[in-house]
């Protein structure tokens, strides 16, 4: 059999009425099924890309509750696959791969954001433990988070770049404070992290110390593969890890209410081909010239996106390329929404016309070109490292970064 005949045999098992979500997301891990490209045993099969896609497939024709979604799987898990030891893959992907844990990316800082490498949260090293002092912001899904993915600076006599470790924390403990930000979308999808004395064990540090700058980089080519990736056709997304609530609910009446309604929280629905084909057709201007000429870019820009998710590599030009375009093409899509709309598409709340999705939408769509690094970082990537035009003046390069902080 192949792991295609595998997935469409185990949803005719597994999906019943019965099952809750969290029955759902174990016995896929348990079946090598969340995530195909991780390793036997901790959610996946060791199997390619391609094949992991062929089994998203299936379960998006079955139009049954998708792998658990989030950083963690998107970002965490492979890192800790490609980095990790062989004990932290037994001891935190499977987590991860069943849905019961969520992770959050504890990465940028107010006063280093572009420029992450000069970041200044510090870890000191104490006995078995490294203790954490400094503040990170713009951490999405922090507050229903268990561990986070945290870079912090562990020797600060040498360049920048080389004085990082890479860790996983626990976010249940003394010492991290989590405060929402609120947005223009009436939303707190970021928050800012305190960390004031927080401990992380020596066990749950990633590669080597001071190698936090390769693992970095890693993670963020993950990122950038995975947000510009489109979701197989029919997929349910839900939220995962025990702080979102939804693991004991009810498989079957998560999909019932995803397929009620075009839901605000659904960031990725309306600005994909199918939605705005709906929307234009329901206000009656899919026939005019614009309006088609657009669809049929949205169409293309879902297609590219599936077939760039398939050949991106960590560190790839296709990574930083699939990530701008990721960008323009929701901006392409948010201006199309509201033009099918008119006036309507201003129109926000419950008793909005489609409750207000696409305004919400449209106020949602700016984060999208700072997430996984800015539309103007990964123009300047694909500048040196695609075209080979000069890097940006650099003053600190070979500077301790204790001497750049005394000078900034």
């Amino acid at each position: 059999m192949t792991i295609t005949d595998d997935a469409k045999a185990f949803v005719a098992e597994q999906w019943h009425a019965g099952q809750t979500v969290r029955g759902w997301w174990a016995a896929m891990a348990d079946a090598g099924l969340s995530f195909p490209h991780w390793p036997v045993g901790c959610g996946g099969r060791s199997a390619s890309i391609i094949e992991a896609a062929a089994v998203a497939q299936v379960f998006g024709l079955a139009g049954v509750i998708a792998a658990p979604p989030g950083l963690g799987t998107l970002m965490g898990g492979p890192v800790v696959r490609d980095f990790g030891s062989a004990e932290q893959h037994l001891r935190l992907l499977p987590a991860l791969a069943s849905g019961v844990d969520g992770w959050c990316q504890l990465f940028s800082e107010p006063g280093a954001g572009s420029d992450l490498a000069g970041l200044r949260t510090r870890a000191d090293k104490d006995g078995s433990e490294w203790i954490v002092n400094g503040q990170k912001v713009w951490t999405s899904g922090a507050n229903h988070s268990r561990r986070g993915m945290l870079v912090a600076r562990t020797n600060w006599d040498v360049p920048k770049h080389r004085g990082l470790t890479y860790f996983i924390i626990d976010l249940d403990q003394p010492g991290v404070d989590i405060r929402p930000l609120k947005q223009m979308n009436h939303r707190s999808h970021f928050s800012e992290v305190f960390l004031t004395d927080a401990r992380v064990a020596d066990a749950d540090r990633i590669s080597e110390a001071s190698n936090g700058w390769a693992v970095t980089v890693a993670t963020l080519g993950y990122e950038r593969t995975g947000l510009a990736a489109a979701d197989a056709p029919g997929l349910v997304r839900v939220s995962s890890g025990e702080l979102a609530g939804n693991l004991d609910r009810l498989a079957f009446d998560v999909v019932a209410e995803h397929r009620g309604a075009d839901k605000p929280d659904d960031e990725g629905a309306p600005g994909r081909f199918p939605a705005l084909q709906a929307r234009a057709a329901a206000y009656g201007v899919n026939a005019t010239a614009g309006v088609r000429q657009a669809l049929a870019r949205s169409y293309s820009d879902d297609r590219v996106a599936e077939l760039s998710a398939q050949r991106s590599g960590v560190g790839a030009p296709t990574a930083f390329l699939a990530k701008l375009a990721w960008t323009n093409g929701l901006r392409r899509a948010s201006a199309l929404g509201l033009a099918s709309m008119g006036p309507h598409g201003m129109l926000t709340g419950d008793d909005a016309p489609d409750a207000g999705v696409v305004s919400q939408f449209a106020l949602s769509v700016p984060s999208a070109s700072i997430a996984g690094g800015s539309d103007e970082i990964q123009r300047n990537i694909i500048g040196e490292r695609v075209l080979g035009l000069p890097k940006d003046i650099s003053v600190d390069t070979d500077v301790a970064f204790r001497d750049v902080r005394k000078s900034g």
